[in-house]
C-alpha cells in the first residue's frame, strides 16, 4: 500500500500523465485539470498529503488556488509545490509568500522533482 497521496493540479494533460506515471510508482496520485476540480477533490475529503499546483490555468490561477488552500484551516499543514513555466523572481517570491513549500520551474528534471517531493513528504511539514 502506498503511504502518501499527491494531488497534481495542472491544465496540461501531458504534465498530469507524466507526473502521475513517475510519482505513481511510490505514491497514490490524484489529478485535476483546473482549480475548481482540485477544490472539489479536497472538499470531498480525499486524503491529500501534498499538492503540486501549476500557476497558469484557465479560470482560477495557481496563485489564487494556493491562497484559498493556505487560508483554509482544513488543509493546514499540507505542503504545496508550485510547478510552473513562470520563472521570474517576482512570481517565485509571490508563490513562496502565499505558502508554497517549493517552487519548481518547467522544464524540470523528473528525478530531481521526485526527490524534492519525497523530501517534503519525509519532513511531513509545511515549510512555511
Amino acid at each position: 500500500m502506498k503511504s502518501h497521496t499527491i494531488l497534481i493540479v495542472d491544465d496540461s494533460a501531458n504534465i498530469r500523465r507524466l507526473l502521475a506515471h513517475n510519482l505513481g510508482r511510490k505514491f497514490t496520485v490524484l489529478t485535476a485539470g483546473d482549480a475548481a476540480e482540485a477544490l472539489d477533490i479536497l472538499a470531498r475529503g480525499e486524503k491529500t498529503d501534498l499538492l503540486v499546483v501549476d500557476i497558469t490555468m484557465p479560470g482560477m490561477d495557481g496563485f489564487s488556488l494556493t491562497a484559498l488552500i493556505k487560508g483554509n484551516p482544513a488543509y493546514e499543514g499540507i505542503p504545496l509545490v508550485m510547478l510552473t513555466a513562470k520563472d521570474g523572481s517576482e512570481d517565485r517570491e509571490k508563490g513562496l509568500q502565499l505558502g508554497a513549500a517549493d517552487y519548481i520551474t518547467k522544464p524540470f528534471n523528473l528525478e530531481e522533482f521526485a526527490e524534492r517531493i519525497e523530501a517534503l513528504l519525509k519532513r511531513g511539514c509545511d515549510m512555511v
